[in-house]
């Protein structure tokens, strides 16, 4: 099982709209946190047997079902079992 956070990066200019200093902000955000096809392909490649998505960038955009992350880690590869990760979950 591997446990990984995720990021949408087209999402990010939404998430940083409103903040001053959103052009250091993204570069941050976007240099320590995993777009959702990398984490497929991660996920492919160590050949894991469930994946379990947490820890979402930007975490509260309602554009960004739990449909469009998982399909966005089967575009990077990866096929087997997904779990969305939600506050609580005990896997």
């Amino acid at each position: 099982m591997l446990v990984h956070e995720v990021m949408w990066p087209t999402a990010i200019d939404r998430l940083l709209a409103n903040a001053y200093n959103a052009a250091a902000l993204k570069k941050s955000i976007l240099s320590h946190h995993t777009a959702a096809e990398d984490v497929g392909r991660v996920a492919a490649q160590a050949e894991v047997k469930t994946l379990v998505l947490s820890q979402f960038v930007p975490c509260d955009d309602p554009e960004l079902t739990d449909e469009k992350w998982t399909e966005a880690v089967r575009h990077g590869g990866y096929q087997g079992p997904i779990i969305i990760g939600k506050d609580l979950l005990e896997v």
